[in-house]
């Protein structure tokens, strides 16, 4: 776990509750989601890439570190700073020699809908 004042950020995980489509597939319902803080998040400001092809733009709000057990999962949604954002990509959990070492990453982006 990433320790001291680096790490005194705590986010608020909202986990929806997976429906069907009506067209064999899954998706997320935040309609009962509840809130539940996460403690010990370290974050670092996020930057913009672009795709040249299309002419989108896809903004990385926050990168977060944070504990290697932390309850997130990609479909969730994040609240930092009272802004909703999503995970972009997988959750990555970083393993190393120790829990101090070993941390979860996260990137996040804006929430669209």
């Amino acid at each position: 776990m990433i320790g001291g004042v680096v790490a005194r950020h705590t986010l608020v995980r909202e986990r929806p509750d997976m429906v069907d489509n009506g067209r064999g597939g899954t998706e997320a319902d935040f309609t009962d989601a509840t809130a539940v803080d996460l403690a010990g998040w370290a974050l670092d400001a996020g930057n913009t890439t672009a795709d040249m092809q299309n002419r989108d733009g896809a903004s990385i709000r926050w990168t977060a570190r944070g504990p290697f057990d932390a309850d997130v999962e990609r479909h969730d949604r994040i609240l930092v700073f009272g802004e909703q954002l999503k995970i972009e990509g997988a959750v990555v959990r970083q393993p190393g020699p120790s829990l101090r070492t070993s941390h979860t990453i996260l990137l996040l982006v804006a929430w669209e809908g």
